[in-house]
């Protein structure tokens, strides 16, 4: 006697949760849709507001002195505030550069005027010339 009694209880259990489930998914759907432009945060607008914290990009950033693959030398530093940019030095040369947001996590600098791509992972670092298609310095890692 006590089975059909609990799979009763199961059957109704389960048409709560599928009514449940229902409900929330049809609450979250939206008549209107949101452009894909409008779903990524914009740097600029973060950074205009005197308030904001700062972006996950420059939490991330790891700045300092670093060696990489064939004694190659890059260094990174973020002078004054998350506005002011980060400044990478390679073989001698000062470069502005400005975050890109990614996907993946990973954070990335960009000066478009040289190419210079700087890319940072957990692991290591490296820097790219899109211009030319070419790694400059790869494995980079803080000293």
């Amino acid at each position: 006697m006590t089975a059909p009694v609990t799979s009763r209880h199961s059957l109704f259990l389960t048409t709560c949760l599928a009514g449940a489930a229902a409900l929330l998914l049809a609450s979250c759907a939206s008549n209107d849709p949101v452009p894909v432009t409008d779903t990524k945060p914009v740097l600029p607008q973060i950074l205009k507001s005197e308030a904001a914290s700062q972006p996950t990009w420059a939490t991330q950033l790891k700045t300092g002195d670093f060696s990489c693959e064939m004694g190659n030398k890059v260094q990174v530093r973020m002078d004054g505030r998350v506005t002011d940019g980060v400044t990478l030095v390679w073989k001698g040369n000062s470069y502005m550069m400005s975050p890109v947001s990614t996907s993946t996590g990973a954070v990335r600098l960009e000066n478009k005027g040289e190419g210079l791509v700087w890319i940072q992972i957990p692991s290591k670092s490296m820097l790219l010339n899109s211009k030319i298609g070419q790694q400059l310095a790869n494995d980079c890692r803080s000293r």
